[in-house]
């Protein structure tokens, strides 16, 4: 292999990761006056799940009673939260959805020209926006520029730089390296503070969004950073219609109306959440769609004749035309259902993922996460629709003015002398070795065959759980080994390795937790057990996987904590055709 060009770069700030909580975290830190670097493999503002994500955010008002939205968060994620987040994440929504009206973001309105709000999926009292994301990233992006940081786009990290050299480090994290995508050059980008910002962990080719692989997740597990409740990382959503068109929103289109029918025309989600409908948690609705099928009630389709009358306006308005052009190509969906399918796999949206506390700080010095790379401790176990993107718009700040704060009073770390050199040959590896019987595209497909069936999915065991986690593991031995024939297959490569460690992590974790709770169903373990009233944390140390059972804080709590869960698990209670405890709330 012919020597990469080298292209060094130091600031105070690096952000990795180009959606809304990596340009927040980026706009905080440079307004704060530190040098920062934002890094992406794609392109800052149009990669990954930020701008296909729904176009509804959590909208808290000058006038909106806090204490009444931050309960309904509380309570719906079964107090699996730290209650001073909750209030963190509204008054910091409330202030970014000024920023975004002063920008000229468009957003739904009504006839006097307020904000219409709508029902929050999942809620009964929270209220969330119709924006449109795609603008709302271009202007971020813009902004940033403005304020000198250094955008960086096309290229792949492939690893943080520990000062000590060591996975997991007992040092800091003092940066990252990867490389140029389009070039080849190797990058090194040395900086005092990191801030991870990566995205979803998601397997490549089972969703639209198909760059989240979890690279940030990884590396930072790699580190050894804490991840949370991993298990609960499984989930579902709605996404392809009639194999062949996206669906332009779900949730937008419950907000304005729409519901679920199975074949016989039946409203069925009125047996599991009669007051929520289709805008129970996202979770239940899919494993509802799910026993459908198993009955023999499908197919399953989205009804769009109940829909109000600003729904077909705001879609032509809000994303362009998509949905006229869709309907261009299928029957009208004014008039007749649209069969709709789910998915169901690693799909965390803030359920899980790494431990930070109220700056964004995870437990290894030098290192920051946000956005939906990093746990969602305002809501707990439950992602409501437009709370995931309002934890990224307000994480992603947090993150970056503190990482900004600590920058300016430190110095970037003395190397080992030969770390990045070695660093250089990690990166590089696939391009160098043997032709091998498995390519960058089957380990993928290895990988996404995992999630073929939405059943399979919901309905876990030891078993399974232990069968998936071979995959992965086989998966893992085989990115050591396999060749990437161009840089597109060396970052194929790469992101297999991610999706492989993300998925471990999920799959142990699964195996650790000896009950069912929220969307983790285990069939040879159904009942919720109390006990596992707590954070689930998994971490590497120096001879392997660290599990531990952390208490929810108590500092700060406003509403008494209460351990509510107990008896049947809510997706086993439906897939048995049982109501959800709590429904009638």
């Amino acid at each position: 292999m012919q020597a990469a060009q080298v292209e060094s770069h130091e600031a105070d700030v690096l952000v990795i990761g180009g959606g809304f909580a990596g340009a927040w975290a980026a706009l905080r830190a440079a307004e704060l006056g530190a040098s920062v670097i934002l890094v992406d493999k794609a392109y800052v503002s149009r990669s990954g799940a930020s701008t296909m994500s729904g176009g509804i955010t959590t909208c808290p008002l000058d006038n909106d009673d806090l204490d009444v939205w931050a309960e309904e968060f509380i309570t719906r994620g079964a107090y699996m939260c730290d209650q001073r987040w909750t209030y963190q994440l509204l008054e910091g929504q409330r202030e970014r959805v000024k920023d975004y009206e002063r920008w000229g973001v468009p957003i739904s309105r009504d006839a006097d020209g307020n904000i219409r709000r709508f029902a929050s999926r999942g809620m009964i009292k929270v209220r969330g926006m119709q924006y449109q994301p795609k603008a709302a990233m271009r202007e971020l992006r813009r902004r940033v520029s403005e304020l000198g940081v250094k955008i960086v786009d096309r290229v792949c990290v492939t690893e943080l730089i520990t000062s000590d050299g060591c996975w997991p480090t007992s040092g800091s994290v003092a940066g990252a390296v990867g490389f140029n995508v389009h070039s080849g050059a190797f990058v090194v980008m040395r900086t005092k503070r990191t801030i991870v910002a990566t995205g979803m962990i998601a397997m490549k080719g089972t969703h639209r969004v198909d760059n989240d692989t979890g690279d940030g997740v990884a590396m930072a597990f790699r580190a050894g950073a804490r991840l949370v409740d991993m298990e609960f990382t499984f989930g579902g959503t709605f996404n392809v219609l009639m194999k062949r068109f996206d669906f332009p929103s779900y949730n937008v289109a419950i907000a304005h109306g729409a519901r679920l029918i199975n074949a016989k025309g039946e409203r069925f989600m009125e047996k599991y959440d009669p007051v929520r409908l289709e805008r129970s948690e996202l979770s239940h609705v899919v494993a509802a769609f799910a026993k459908q099928m198993i009955d023999g009630n499908g197919p399953v389709y989205v009804d769009l004749r109940h829909v109000d009358d600003t729904y077909w306006p705001d879609m032509e308005k809000i994303h362009r035309g998509g949905c006229i052009l869709l309907s261009e190509q299928v029957p009208d969906p004014r008039i007749h259902p649209l069969p709709i399918e789910p998915t169901w796999g690693m799909w965390a949206s803030g359920r899980s993922g790494l431990q930070i506390d109220l700056q964004g700080r995870t437990n290894v010095p030098g290192l920051f996460a946000a956005g939906s790379a990093a746990k969602n401790d305002a809501t707990g176990s439950h992602a409501s629709a437009g709370s995931p993107t309002a934890f990224c718009n307000v994480s992603g700040w947090h993150a970056g003015e503190c990482a900004a704060g600590e920058s300016l009073e430190d110095q970037i770390s003395t190397l080992p002398d030969h770390l990045l050199r070695d660093l250089q040959e990690a990166a590089f590896a696939p391009l160098s070795r043997s032709r091998h019987s498995k390519t960058a595209d089957a380990l993928h497909d290895d990988l996404a065959r995992l999630e073929s069936s939405v059943v399979a999915g919901l309905v876990l065991s030891g078993e399974r759980l232990q069968a998936m986690l071979t995959v992965v593991e086989n998966v893992a031995l085989l990115s050591a080994e396999i060749r990437a024939e161009d840089l597109h297959d060396l970052v194929k490569v790469h992101e297999a390795r991610n999706v492989a460690e993300c998925a471990g992590a999920v799959y142990r974790s699964g195996l650790d937790r000896t009950e069912s709770r929220e969307q983790f169903f285990r069939e040879d373990y159904p009942m919720t057990d109390p006990s596992w009233f707590c954070w689930h944390g998994i971490r590497r140390g120096q001879e392997g996987f660290i599990f531990e059972r952390l208490p929810f804080s108590t500092e700060g709590v406003r509403f008494p904590t209460q351990n509510l869960s107990s008896g049947l698990g809510p997706i086993g209670a439906i897939i048995r055709g049982e109501a959800l405890q709590g429904s009638e709330a």
